[in-house]
């Protein structure tokens, strides 16, 4: 009974160095993803949802944007990518131009944008 005792806690606590050690890079690693650069970009010229989806397949080309939103109604496109990746905002123009529409202004900032949202009709900011 007692070398069952020993057996439990030296597996227990071989278990939890175990889990210690392995945790800590990982903890490093989701921290260094989560160190992102947010961009505003004002797209001039689209007109229907087909142009929307032509310039998010666009963006989505740059280096480390995984997810790219578009406001049609307002001309706006939202990206973000690690801050190590950072495009230049030329090369955000030449995208752009590139694909038939006028740059206007684009904003960089460490933070998500706030952006009105309307639900049914009743404006709601998120």
């Amino acid at each position: 009974m007692l070398a069952l005792y020993k057996y439990k806690t030296i597996l227990s606590f071989s278990i939890l160095v175990f889990c210690t050690l392995f945790s800590t890079p990982i903890n490093a690693q989701t921290k260094l993803e989560q160190e992102r650069v947010y961009i505003k970009i004002e797209i001039k010229g689209m007109a229907c949802p087909f142009c929307a989806y032509g310039m998010e397949k666009e963006l989505k080309k740059v280096a480390g944007v995984d997810h790219v939103e578009i406001e049609l109604k307002k001309g706006l496109a939202y990206i973000s990518t690690p801050i190590d990746q950072k495009p230049t905002k030329e090369s955000l123009e030449k995208i752009i131009i590139d694909g038939g529409f006028t740059a206007g202004k684009i904003e960089f900032d460490d933070h998500p944008f706030i952006r009105d949202i309307t639900i049914k009709g009743k404006p709601i900011q998120n």
